[in-house]
């Protein structure tokens, strides 16, 4: 829009001044001028037209331009519509009532026109800024948003059925902390006797953080598809370590992504792990007892190329759970600085009964800590439960 396309309304209840600040507007090469006796009119104008400009007198019958400016910010319109006071009161204290109000100029009458055209032009430049802004804005908003949408798409659904001859439940939490997170969730069977779990949290939030994210659970998945899947997941740290070296190369960013990989042999009960440099899972026995698998396997991926990276093994009984979080739920913290902490976590598993899909009400629990705050990190949680209590 060209300054002579815009759009600009006058607002003066003595005909003559209306006259002539629409007489010099013209001068300016403006034709789309609109004209209004009073504030009750002015309203009824700018309901009906999304005017670009108001030139506005204070003093007139009916509503004055006070009640004018006072009604368009009870609505949220003087944050798009600028406004020019044009008027005969000399003194400061209306001048700073307009501006209060949202004026964004104040001209005294009689009004020089060398000072009118500079006023007019740069208020409309100024808009002009403003609503390339807020567009540019909104369409960043809506990729993020499909982004977003994109992004928990990865996430897979809820399990609960037979797997490799026994009972599996799998539940999986993913809430980024902005519109799109570094946190990433997932699962997928190898072979008919093997499933896979990553969890992982990338150094970062935001668009960068999601890309990085979404190149991790990518590569995991390719591998899934391998036809010696089966013989690279039975080492975990393989299979790490491949990842490890794509994202490392040419990390320029230093970006990295604290993992866990758990692959569970279901019909042995036997689950293999790589820990690289992320919060320690939760093992939660029959009798609800909750111990922490430690063992480390190596640095964040991404940093070090060609790390060797360990697993360790650990077998699961009937009923036992293993729960793997990221550090989105354990370091969020309340308003007085304190982190919900891992106790808490181990605590929700350890009272965990035989409801279904409870990771949203852990995540409930850490929202509530944080009692209002902004969230600290994105979180991503994943649950896994072998031959579950009441399971057919």
């Amino acid at each position: 829009m060209t300054d002579q396309n815009a759009s600009i309304l006058v607002v003066d209840d003595v005909a003559e001044n209306r006259d002539l600040l629409m007489r010099r507007l013209k001068r300016l090469g403006f034709t789309h001028i609109d004209e209004a006796a009073n504030g009750i009119e002015a309203l009824a104008a700018i309901d009906q037209k999304p005017y670009d400009l108001v030139l506005l007198d204070i003093m007139m019958p009916e509503l004055d331009g006070f009640g004018v400016l006072d009604r368009l910010r009870a609505d949220g319109r003087i944050n798009e519509l600028p406004v020019i006071v044009v008027s005969a009161l000399n003194e400061i204290e209306p001048v700073v009532r307009c501006i209060e109000l949202g004026a964004d100029d104040f001209i005294f009458k009689p009004f020089n026109p060398t000072l009118l055209r500079a006023r007019v032009l740069a208020t409309l430049e100024k808009k002009g800024l403003r609503d390339r802004t807020r567009d540019e804005l909104k369409r960043k908003q809506a990729e993020l948003t499909e982004a977003r949408t994109l992004q928990l798409a990865l996430v897979p659904p809820p399990f609960a059925g037979a797997f490799g001859g026994r009972q599996l439940t799998i539940d999986v939490l993913l809430e980024p902390a902005k519109e799109v997170g570094g946190d990433l969730v997932d699962y997928f069977p190898v072979g008919d006797s093997k499933m896979v779990a990553v969890i992982g949290d990338v150094s970062d939030k935001g668009a960068g953080a999601a890309l990085m994210m979404a190149r991790t659970h990518s590569m995991f998945r390719s591998l899934g598809t391998r036809p010696d899947a089966a013989e690279l997941f039975s080492d975990p740290a393989r299979a790490v370590g491949l990842v490890n070296d794509a994202l490392a190369r040419g990390n320029g960013s230093c970006m990295f992504v604290t993992l866990l990989l758990a692959v569970l042999d279901v019909p042995a009960g036997t689950l293999a792990y790589v820990r690289a440099g992320h919060v320690p899972p939760y093992l939660r026995a029959v009798d609800g007892t909750v111990s922490r698998l430690t063992a480390a396997g190596g640095p964040a991926l991404g940093v070090v190329e060609e790390f060797v990276f360990r697993a360790a093994t650990v077998t699961m009984a009937a009923g036992e759970g293993l729960l793997v979080v990221t550090d989105g739920l354990t370091e969020a913290h309340d308003h007085a600085g304190d982190l919900y902490g891992e106790a808490r976590v181990g605590d929700f598993l350890a009272a965990l009964g035989t409801e279904s899909a409870p990771l949203p009400r852990l995540a409930a629990g850490v929202r509530a800590f944080e009692a209002g705050l902004p969230a600290f990190d994105d979180m991503a949680a994943l649950l896994l439960t072998l031959d579950p209590p009441g399971a057919g």
